[in-house]
């Protein structure tokens, strides 16, 4: 049996017996301008949270007060990676009372939200910038983007600090003996940018960077992945380990890999970027430099609500997960 909707205003005034305009203002904290008593006002709040009386966003919004609405427009609904961060900031929503509003970013999503009223924008995606943004940042909507990349000016940005992480990535790979160490990843400027970390962090471990190692290939996580793994097949001298650009790439690397009768990670170690939940299963299960989600999306939620550094960007921390598809290298490849 399905439970009752939650009444509105009207229905709670015509049940405890006094009028609407009462109940709205003892739920706003007005009661006191028209000398309601502190029994009466007790009552209706008392009756609203046995009733579960949900505020209407758009007549919160036509007050002034928040919508406890938030819009979060998504650049891309098929990237696994995408699909964990939005779990991840509807259990803080949830968490927090709060209520998301999910679109893309084609032409005029992005307006589409500002006909609900949302207190503010969450862009999801590094180097993203829907149509509107401008505009909407110009008429005071509040941003925040959880990536990488440059942003406009107010919108704040919150993102994994991927110089640290890789810093610990290749600490450990280092520690493990490996001196020799590749990359893979596709010609996306997010992927770029973790390639050119890579290479700034082997060369302060005072390792080797040979350019033949770090392969780009534009395409999907498998076809990066199967050219990659015909590439490192092709040279004579192989890097012991290799870290993908992302797990969407690392993962199917594995089974390219496999096919070609290499063996993970007894002649090559395998380590990728994000740490969305497949990684866990994989064969062997991947070690990968894991995007701290639910501090990545409280960090979010802090920048829309609050009022201070709102040009600065706020780096969290991420944590390497050390699994199987990486060991100690067996012999020189």
């Amino acid at each position: 049996m399905r439970a009752a909707p939650p009444p509105t205003q009207k229905q709670m005034a015509a049940r405890l017996g006094v009028s609407q305009a009462l109940v709205s203002r003892a739920l706003s904290g007005r009661a006191a301008e028209i000398g309601a008593s502190r029994e009466t006002v007790e009552r209706i709040r008392s009756a609203a949270a046995e009733w579960n009386y949900q505020p209407d966003a758009t007549a919160l919004a036509l007050l002034g007060a928040p919508t406890k609405t938030i819009g979060v427009v998504v650049k891309n609904f098929d990237d696994p990676f995408f699909g964990h961060l939005i779990g991840t900031l509807q259990e803080l929503a949830r968490e927090s009372g709060h209520s998301l509003l999910l679109t893309g970013g084609g032409p005029g999503d992005l307006a589409a939200l500002r006909k609900h009223k949302v207190d503010g924008v969450i862009l999801a995606g590094s180097d993203f910038e829907p149509d509107g943004v401008s505009s909407q940042v110009a008429g005071g909507m509040p941003f925040v983007q959880i990536g990488t990349g440059t942003t406009r000016a107010g919108v704040r940005q919150v993102r994994m600090d991927e110089a640290a992480g890789l810093a610990e990535l290749v600490a450990r790979l280092a520690g493990l003996g490996h001196t020799e160490i590749g990359f893979v990843g596709s010609s996306r400027s997010t992927n770029q940018r973790r390639g050119d970390g890579l290479r700034r962090r082997l060369r302060l471990q005072g390792l080797p960077v040979r350019e033949k190692w770090f392969f780009t290939h534009p395409g999907d996580g498998g076809e990066i992945a199967s050219a990659a793994a015909r590439n490192f097949l092709a040279l004579r001298r192989r890097p012991t380990a290799v870290i993908a650009a992302e797990d969407s790439i690392a993962l199917p690397l594995l089974r390219f890999f496999h096919e070609a009768g290499l063996r993970v990670p007894q002649d090559v170690s395998v380590a990728g970027i994000d740490g969305i939940p497949a990684s866990a299963q994989s064969i062997p299960p991947l070690t990968t430099l894991q995007q701290p989600m639910r501090k990545l999306a409280a960090a979010a939620f802090h920048a829309l609500t609050g009022h201070s550094g709102k040009n600065r960007p706020i780096p969290v921390k991420g944590t390497v997960i050390f699994r199987a598809s990486c060991a100690p290298p067996h012999r020189s490849s």
